[in-house]
């Protein structure tokens, strides 16, 4: 197994034309780029270049519209699910389309954006959505909750606000930073939870 410390240009290039029928390269992490979560074309078709299919194995960064998970697609043919993921989608689709009752789903993320279409689907199938992450902070805000500092996606309060019946968790942890100084942790807990 050859180690490339890129993703794109000359060293992949290189590396790439040195391999042997069967070895494996493994390229630098492409968020090193800020073009990778930003879906730019020119990066997506470097990535691409010396591909000749494209594989996507990685349920958990599939629904993501990047440079390497939806821009190379423009680029290489074909574009696939891998077996994980697909196993991944063959499991999500019997659990939501004929669930065992009560049926509650727990969805969680930094960002309202990237997952609405999910939580609207399993609002329309679940008994119970619960929401987690960092997206609850623009949940909280759309209810008029102080979040401080937290991520908050200001384009999607009103989506918030207008399109659900928000049940927010009523559990969660607080503390002034991040910083290695405020390891105490302030927790509220109280959970009303009927199925």
């Amino acid at each position: 197994m050859t180690k490339v410390d890129d993703c794109v240009g000359d060293v992949v290039k290189d590396a790439v034309a040195a391999m042997e029928n069967g070895s494996v390269c493994l390229l630098e992490n492409v968020r090193f780029y800020k073009d990778e979560e930003k879906n730019g074309k020119d990066f997506a078709k470097q990535l691409a270049e010396h591909a000749d299919l494209y594989v996507n194995d990685a349920f958990g960064t599939a629904h993501r519209a990047h440079a390497s998970t939806a821009g190379v697609t423009e680029f290489l043919s074909p574009s696939v699910a891998g077996f994980l993921l697909q196993k991944e989608l063959d499991y999500l689709d019997g659990a939501v389309s004929n669930p065992e009752r009560p049926f509650c789903a727990i969805v969680g993320g930094s960002k309202v954006s990237s997952k609405i279409g999910v939580i609207e689907t399993l609002l329309n199938k679940a008994d119970k959505v619960i929401l987690g992450g960092g997206m609850i902070f623009t949940f909280y805000k759309a209810l008029g909750k102080d979040v401080g500092s937290s991520l908050v996606e200001d384009d999607k309060i009103e989506l918030a606000k207008d399109q659900f019946t928000l049940e927010v968790p009523v559990a969660d942890v607080t503390a002034p930073s991040l910083s290695a100084d405020d390891l105490t942790l302030k927790v509220k807990y109280s959970m009303d939870f009927d199925m």
